[in-house]
């Protein structure tokens, strides 16, 4: 069955970019409409009741969290976001129901999304599409949240300043005085101490598993035991690197 879904952006071109990129998939969506503010958005959501919503947060009439109170809970349909504006907390329940996409929407991203919305899309009928617990006040709280951590890295080269976003990062290394970043195409030295680093880094995406070592848990493949039963993280980069956990942080891994 194909999913009805909506989209709702109150710019023509973002719309025309989610709709342009939402056809490439006509076996799982079904595009019924279109919303261009929130008000259209609550009346639209109410009267078609679709199975998935593609809601921009940020409108000028309201934010997506109000039009979300004013839905009907009975039909509230499967939310992914689009937002212009980064921010990890929104990860907060991207295993239940939620999913975000930053605009402009990369097409491997929503590829992403799209494996999360077949895995959900059998049981629309049959299952409430939010958490028990779930609260929208407790998610725009957690998204304020998400601002006092760091988001980007500024790496010094010669007389240029680079910024780096915290996503692209798949781990820290420290050495002496400096630290290394690795991304999945570069290595960038700072003069930043791990510790200060780590201070700054949101938690729920970063986990210190060695005194010289910090790494993205998403980028964490693998947990294993080594032949003197200690751990080891294997990394989801192009090397797999492999990191020995050191005996202070193998609660902290165990319990990712």
């Amino acid at each position: 069955m194909k999913a009805r879904t909506l989209i709702i952006d109150d710019e023509p071109l973002a719309r025309m970019r989610i709709r342009s990129l939402l056809e490439k998939y006509p076996d799982d969506l079904d595009i019924i409409d279109e919303a261009s503010s929130g008000s259209q958005a609550i009346s639209k959501i109410n009267e078609l009741a679709p199975d998935v919503v593609f809601l921009d947060i940020q409108m000028p009439d309201m934010d997506a969290f109000e039009v979300l109170k004013n839905v009907d809970e009975d039909i509230m349909p499967l939310i992914v976001f689009t937002t212009a504006y980064e921010n990890f907390a929104l990860r907060a329940y991207e295993e239940n129901t939620v999913d975000y996409l930053l605009k402009p929407v990369d097409p491997e991203r929503l590829e992403s999304t799209m494996e999360k919305l077949r895995k959900r899309l059998p049981d629309i009928e049959a299952t409430n599409q939010m958490p028990a617990d779930f609260s929208w006040e407790k998610f725009r709280s957690l998204m304020a949240m998400g601002d006092q951590y760091l988001q980007r890295v500024q790496v010094k080269i010669g007389d240029r300043i680079l910024l780096v976003s915290v996503d692209e990062i798949i781990r820290f290394h420290s050495e002496e005085k400096y630290t290394t970043i690795y991304t999945p195409t570069n290595q960038y030295v700072i003069d930043t101490p791990l510790v200060d680093l780590e201070k700054k880094l949101d938690p729920r995406q970063f986990v210190r598993v060695h005194r010289a070592h910090l790494v993205a848990i998403d980028y964490i493949a693998e947990i294993r035991k080594t032949d003197s039963s200690r751990l080891n993280v294997i990394l989801r980069d192009k090397d797999h690197t492999q990191i020995l956990v050191s005996r202070n942080f193998v609660k902290t891994v165990r319990n990712l």
